[in-house]
């Protein structure tokens, strides 16, 4: 996808530098080596403010270059209020037979401006920046320019020059420069704080010319627009030889970053509005991983300012967490706030960025709570998508994340004891440094986060354990007992002596997916069920009845959480298929033999011609192609619009936008006493200010939902039918 993008953008810079030469197509230029898009050599682009008194000596150094005048032009941008800078330039230049210089005057101030000036009137191959108070070594252009080339970036050194005239060569930036040399790292790791400064480079023009500086941004724009151009090319990385002597000459300002004094503004404002523009190259999921830690650096490198000025006003965090936290960056270096403000382990198997339903629960409780955390989950890149904007929703409440690189799995008893036995080494380097937990809190779908969470539990058990269920897990939806062996004999012995401490039966099987039920009953402290009736069917179909009343004592009735309503508005969707003619239903998730979307058909196929012609159902599915086929010749065809699955923020923006949500209840009665399913999707509805329409099982929680404007029981089309009616009535007022 970026490299599509880069094409394309390149393609324009290209033909828009072609017209300005006189080609009028493509195939001109491709016809035509007479008059090259470039000339050969270099522009040097250099903005001015107020800059009479400190110029002359940028223009001397220049004058010196070894390289001949004509490979190289001068391009001064002076902007802002105006002083004798222009005529201190002038006299310059015919004083020196200069030539190649060229001025450029403008109202509007700001380095950015006269930045972005100067790179679309540059002219040869390639460019470099020099301050106006800055200079360069006499070679500086010649070797440079010798080892350029049209996908390289060349490198000089950087050496600081004080306000006493002192030269100080040993500086951060030119010890990374130096030990770069020698170093095999890649480029982003060695050369990470160079690559992103204006100074001491020399870049082709062509790639140049895609990119502009941030207008908007008061300080930083160098970070963020370099970011910006070194991720979206593949450049290669030259350092001129250092025996050569190439240099940038640095003056150091007062008023330079490093010298800026400690103020909300620049600390934390001005740094969250560089880290907005980075965050912004983190939304590509596929970025390759060097890519994504350079830009996550350039974060952390920025987000040192806001923990300086924290450490100095500590009584301001709700200040500095309020400015950050409504940004909704996807990747924020929290802990360097939250270090000492932690006060429970989450341990979710599954956890953002991965797409997965029940970690996003777990990342909602947490929300709702409100609770710094350090989280501990499992990597599921063979099993779970990533979808990084997804941290947006805890990243500020988390101190640490601990993934743990065990292999995924659902029952694999080798898979689960890897996760928790480097689990436990994670979390016992976490607690040695700061005591153990006020709380671990576990939930699970995934069985691996009880059973780490009960090793932790054994080891601290000063900690308050709560355990929370996201579906009954000894029996599936069809009431078939689970049953996976926990091939490890030594371990089932401790867990039945373990119990026994606790005057509970031993349990007698090796069965995971019961010890996955009993060790939070026995051990947790709190026990969290999403409605009353999972608890209950849980609790009736356990067979241990002694542990029956301890569940009752713990169990907390907590229905899923709804995100506050902004989160309905990070992804603004323009979604084109919404009708105002029809009334407009929409229909989230996928479909099978015990949830499926016969109500909304059949029930629309009963509704009049009046009323189906006013209707359409968007359903939004991972098995599009599948209900597009069995909808082909369908008296339902037209009314059925198929759309693919769409990620977490566009869905909850979508939620927003339609007249009506469906949900419906699993059928289960054929199989169990009682139903102990509540959809997820209905919490997730309830905030959107959409209407709900909920087609129940009798005596279902969904049945008695306070969330719902409409409620029929599954299979009566006939209720169904009339629900459109309804609903079409309302929005037309017949």
């Amino acid at each position: 996808m970026l490299k599509e993008e880069l094409l394309k953008r390149l393609d324009k810079v290209r033909f828009t530098r072609a017209k300005k030469l006189g080609y009028k197509t493509p195939d001109d230029i491709l016809r035509s080596n007479e008059n090259p898009l470039y000339s050969e050599g270099i522009s040097i682009i250099i903005p001015t403010y107020k800059g009479q008194d400190v110029i002359k000596g940028c223009l001397e150094s220049l004058a010196r270059q070894t390289l001949n005048q004509s490979l190289f032009e001068v391009i001064i941008v002076i902007n802002g209020e105006k002083d004798n800078t222009e005529e201190v330039i002038k006299d310059f230049a015919e004083t020196n037979k200069m030539t190649n210089i060229k001025i450029i005057v403008m109202d509007e101030a700001g380095a950015s401006v006269a930045r972005n000036k100067g790179i679309s009137l540059a002219s040869r191959q390639y460019c470099t920046f020099v301050d106006d108070d800055d200079y360069l070594s006499e070679n500086f252009l010649e070797e440079m320019y010798r080892l350029s080339d049209l996908n390289t970036i060349v490198i000089s050194q950087i050496h600081n020059v004080e306000v006493d005239g002192k030269i100080q060569s040993s500086n951060p930036l030119n010890r990374q420069i130096l030990k770069s040399v020698i170093s095999r790292q890649h480029p982003y790791n060695k050369l990470n704080m160079v690559l992103t400064i204006n100074a001491c480079k020399l870049i082709p023009t062509m790639s140049l010319q895609q990119f502009r500086f941030d207008e908007t941004l008061r300080s930083g724009e160098d970070v963020a627009f370099f970011t910006d151009l070194v991720i979206k090319n593949d450049f290669k990385y030259v350092v001129a030889p250092i025996a050569k002597k190439v240099i940038y000459y640095r003056v150091l300002r007062d008023n330079s970053v490093s010298r800026q004094k400690m103020t909300f503004d620049f600390n934390v404002v001005q740094r969250a509005d560089v880290i907005g523009k980075l965050n912004e190259l983190l939304s590509v999921d596929e970025l390759a991983p060097v890519k994504r830690g350079f830009i996550e650096r350039k974060i952390l490198a920025q987000s040192s300012f806001i923990k300086k000025y924290y450490e100095e006003h500590q009584n301001q965090y709700g200040e500095i967490m309020e400015e950050l936290t409504l940004r909704y960056f996807t990747y924020f270096p929290y802990h360097l706030l939250n270090e000492k403000r932690v006060e429970r382990l989450v341990i979710s198997y599954c956890f953002p960025p991965y797409n997965d339903t029940s970690g996003n629960v777990m990342a909602k409780r947490m929300r709702e709570a409100s609770k710094v955390s350090d989280v501990i989950y499992n990597t599921m890149d063979s099993a779970r998508s990533k979808s990084y904007t997804l941290n947006k929703m805890v990243d500020d409440l988390i101190n640490s994340r601990m993934p743990i690189n065990s292999p995924t799995s659902f029952s694999n008893w080798r898979d689960i004891k890897a996760f928790i036995e480097m689990g436990m080494q994670e979390i016992e380097e976490k607690v040695k440094g700061r005591g153990a937990y006020k709380e671990v809190v576990s939930r699970a779908l995934w069985p691996a986060s009880h059973f780490l969470a009960y090793q932790y539990k054994r080891q601290y058990p000063e900690s308050r354990w709560i355990a929370e269920f996201s579906d009954p897990l000894l029996f599936d939806i069809e009431a078939k007992k689970r049953q996976v062996d926990i091939a490890d004999n030594q371990y089932i012995k401790s867990l039945e002596t373990s119990v026994k401490k606790e005057g509970m039966p031993a349990g007698n099987t090796d069965n995971l997916f019961f010890w996955c039920e009993y060790l939070p009953y026995v051990f947790a402290d709190e026990l969290i069920f999403t409605n009353k009736h999972q608890l209950k069917y849980m609790m009736d179909v356990f067979p241990i009845n002694e542990v029956k009343e301890i569940i009752k004592k713990k169990a907390i009735i907590a229905p899923h959480p709804t995100l506050p309503e902004r989160y309905y508005h990070l992804e603004e969707v323009d979604y084109p298929l919404i009708s105002d003619d029809h009334v407009n239903l929409a229909y989230f998730g996928n479909f099978y033999s015990k949830r499926n979307l016969n109500d909304i058909f059949e029930g629309l196929k009963l509704t009049g011609d009046n009323v189906r012609q006013r209707i359409l159902v968007h359903v939004f599915t991972s098995k599009p192609q599948e209900l597009e086929y069995s909808l082909k010749g369908d008296l339902l065809e037209d009314n059925i619009i198929v759309n693919g699955y769409v990620d977490f923020y566009k869905f909850l923006n979508l939620c927003t936008q339609f007249d009506c949500l469906i949900v419906n209840d699993s059928t289960t009665l054929d199989n169990k006493d009682i139903n102990p399913y509540l959809p997820s999707k209905l919490s997730d509805y309830s905030g959107s200010g959409s209407e709900i329409w909920g087609i129940y099982e009798e005596g279902s929680i969904l049945s008695e939902s306070d969330h719902v404007e409409y409620l029929t029981p599954l299979n009566d089309f006939k209720a169904a039918a009339e629900v459109y009616t309804q609903l079409m009535n309302k929005k037309f007022k017949h």
